[in-house]
C-alpha cells in the first residue's frame, strides 16, 4: 500500500524535515545542492543545475522537462537510471518507457509535484519490480525558469539496492512525502 503524507502548504517546512525522512547521503547532498541553487527563489531554474558541479551524482540523476498539459521528457538520465530501462532515456517521455498503467501512475505523481510546487521524497520500492526488487530512496525537485513562475521541469535522483527473488508481502510500495517549496526557508 502506498502511504502518502501530504504536508500543508500553510505550515513552514525545513530542509531538516526532508533529512528526517530520507537517509541517503547522496540524495541529501543533491537536495542541499538544489537548495543552494535557489538563491532566494522558491525553486532554481534548469540552467542553474550544472552537471559538472555534481559529478558524484551523475550516474543516478535525471533532468526532466515538463511540457503542458501532462508530458514529461527526459533531458538527461544517468547511467544507472538508463540501465533500469535498457536504453538511453534522452528525449524519451514516460509513454516511451513505461506501461500504460505505470505511465499513468508516474504522471499522476509528477503532476502533483507540478501542481503543488512540491518536493517529492520516496522510500521503499522505487521502481515497479520485475525479476528483482528495487529498494531505496528517490527525491524529485521542481525547477522553474521564471522566479515564482510555474514548474517547468524537475531534477531527481534515485538510489536503490536490487534484491534478487520474488516479490513478497514484506516489500511494500514506496512511502511518499510532499514538501511544498513555499514552506522551505
Amino acid at each position: 500500500m502506498t502511504v502518502t503524507r501530504q504536508n500543508s502548504q500553510d505550515s513552514a517546512k525545513s530542509p531538516q524535515e526532508v533529512s528526517d525522512f530520507l537517509t541517503s547521503d547522496s540524495i541529501l547532498r543533491l537536495f542541499g545542492y538544489w537548495c543552494a541553487k535557489r538563491n532566494g527563489r522558491s525553486m532554481p531554474a534548469r540552467r542553474d543545475i550544472d552537471p559538472l558541479e555534481i559529478p558524484w551524482a551523475l550516474s543516478k540523476i535525471f533532468l526532466i522537462d515538463f511540457e503542458p498539459p501532462e508530458t514529461f521528457r527526459y533531458r538527461l538520465a544517468g547511467e544507472e537510471i538508463s540501465d533500469v530501462f535498457g536504453k538511453n532515456l534522452k528525449g524519451c517521455t514516460l509513454q516511451d518507457i513505461l506501461s500504460p498503467e505505470g505511465c499513468e501512475r508516474v504522471t499522476e505523481r509528477w503532476m502533483n509535484l507540478v501542481e503543488t510546487r512540491s518536493i517529492i521524497a520516496m522510500k521503499g520500492l522505487v521502481y515497479l519490480p520485475a525479476d528483482r526488487i528495487p529498494l531505496g530512496e528517490r527525491i524529485l525537485l521542481p525547477l522553474a525558469e521564471i522566479p515564482g513562475g510555474p514548474v517547468t521541469g524537475l531534477v531527481g535522483m534515485t538510489e536503490c539496492e536490487w534484491i534478487s527473488g520474488p516479490m513478497t508481502e514484506e516489500y511494500k510500495l514506496a512511502d511518499i512525502e510532499l514538501y511544498p517549496v513555499a514552506g522551505l526557508p
